[in-house]
């Protein structure tokens, strides 16, 4: 914890945001996976169409969200800006 005195910190870029992010992405994933498998297990179990479609729907899902991670891998550095400073937020000095 900074003391009374000392100049407010510096460091700029994305902060926790961008791993809070993948870590949510990554919990519904494997949310959608572990439903997907529900399904279908009852889908085997009873024929029921309706559980089929689902399950296909939950991986339709997960698939999605996969690819929707692989996406976030350069997130830091997109949130992070070049120079810091003002000009970093479109002004010209």
């Amino acid at each position: 914890m900074p003391r009374s005195g000392d100049p407010p910190s510096t460091t700029r870029g994305p902060g926790p945001v961008a791993a809070v992010h993948r870590i949510l992405i990554v919990t519904a994933l494997a949310c959608a996976l572990v439903y997907a498998a529900w399904e279908l297990r009852h889908w085997g179990q009873t024929g029921s169409l309706g559980a089929a479609l689902v399950g296909a729907l939950a991986l339709v899902a997960a698939a999605g969200l996969g690819v929707y991670l692989r996406s976030l891998r350069g997130l830091g550095a997109k949130l992070t800006p070049l120079d810091g400073g003002p000009s970093a937020h479109g002004r010209k000095s």
